[in-house]
């Protein structure tokens, strides 16, 4: 089976998102790439095989038809303990788990060889560093700071070892092998 990979964008100070889950463009690095960040993004795209997120994520992305032009055509795994009676638009195909260890274990099948990645919400992403879900943790470092914002980190302490560092315009890229 493939690695799993928690893969986020965060500010400098580790905030995915500010309060109310804004501001979009800390994302602007993948979804209006530099030339530099045009490799990496697409490097993601061919290696992921699944998805897991959390329902907050996924109900954004849909309210905003996030998911018409998904750039990730893999299955997603939703965290949730129900399934919305409208899903969303789009080709994506979403699978509603309640639990986070058996989500990324079916997404871990539906990839195969490819990478998962857990790529939206804290509270997921925190959840599956704490069980020991994670193998590599990969950070998109943008050159800000977001007050009170949503942490990617909580008190799980963590060994990491550095496998890597791209700097680009827009953001540094760093990867960390997570020592278990």
């Amino acid at each position: 089976m493939g690695r799993v990979v928690l893969d986020m964008t965060v500010s400098v100070n580790g905030c995915i998102a500010g309060p109310n889950g804004e501001p979009e463009w800390l994302h602007e690095w993948f979804f209006a790439p530099s030339p530099e960040s045009q490799a990496i993004v697409e490097e993601q795209q061919r290696s992921i095989g699944a998805m897991v997120m959390g329902r907050r994520t996924y109900d954004q992305g849909a309210s905003q038809d996030g998911f018409l032009d998904n750039p990730f055509p893999v299955e997603h795994f939703v965290v949730s303990h129900s399934t919305p009676e409208q899903v969303a638009k789009g080709d994506t195909v979403f699978h509603f788990v309640p639990d986070v260890a058996e989500a990324v274990r079916r997404a871990q099948v539906a990839a195969g060889e490819r990478e998962v990645t857990i790529g939206g919400g804290a509270q997921i992403a925190q959840q599956c560093l704490a069980a020991g879900l994670v193998d590599e943790i990969r950070l998109a470092v943008r050159p800000m700071v977001i007050n009170d914002g949503i942490q990617l980190f909580d008190a799980t302490a963590l060994r990491l070892e550095n496998i890597g560092v791209i700097s680009t315009p827009q953001a540094t890229h760093l990867r960390f092998q997570i020592l278990h």
